[in-house]
């Protein structure tokens, strides 16, 4: 019997862990938010209400709701150097920055936003950004039933002759 506790709480606790919000930290918010125009180092938090971003003292600074991303999209820039810094340095002259766009749409217009992240993890932001906009979307397009109505059946296909 206690085996049986233990394994319906380790089920429980993994189950919460993957409900959790997603939190990537070193994420600087470049431009893009009406109404923001500093730039500002933090934390990005995903989840499927909405994408959060604090500074680092964990301040929050702006969220935007799932159900306002059309798009979120990952890409990176690579920066050559100058040729006094390519003589210095050497192949360690170059650097390439990984960067988060979400392109967002309410009643007010539509915005862009462009975030700094750490390399290698752009791909992933923006895979759970858009799966959780997209689940808001058919969340929101789904009709909400009548609370007192009944439940409909479907239609019945026609005889087949």
């Amino acid at each position: 019997m206690k085996r049986t506790w233990i394994v319906v709480a380790w089920a429980v606790a993994l189950a919460a862990a993957g409900l959790a919000a997603d939190s990537f930290p070193e994420v600087e918010y470049l431009s893009g938010k009406a109404g923001f125009a500093k730039k500002a180092k933090g934390q990005l938090t995903v989840d499927e209400k909405a994408v959060s971003f604090a500074d680092q003292k964990g301040k929050p600074l702006f969220s935007i709701p799932m159900a306002e991303i059309d798009k979120s999209d990952s890409g990176t820039q690579r920066e050559e150097g100058s040729f006094g810094r390519k003589m210095a340095l050497g192949i360690f002259a170059s650097h390439t920055d990984e960067f988060l766009t979400i392109q967002t749409h309410n009643t007010a217009g539509a915005e862009g936003l462009v975030f700094k992240v750490k390399k290698k993890t752009g791909a992933g932001m923006a895979a759970k950004i858009n799966f959780w906009s997209g689940k808001a979307k058919v969340a929101a397009a789904e009709p909400a039933p009548a609370p007192d109505a009944p439940p409909q059946k479907p239609p019945e296909p026609p005889p087949n002759d």
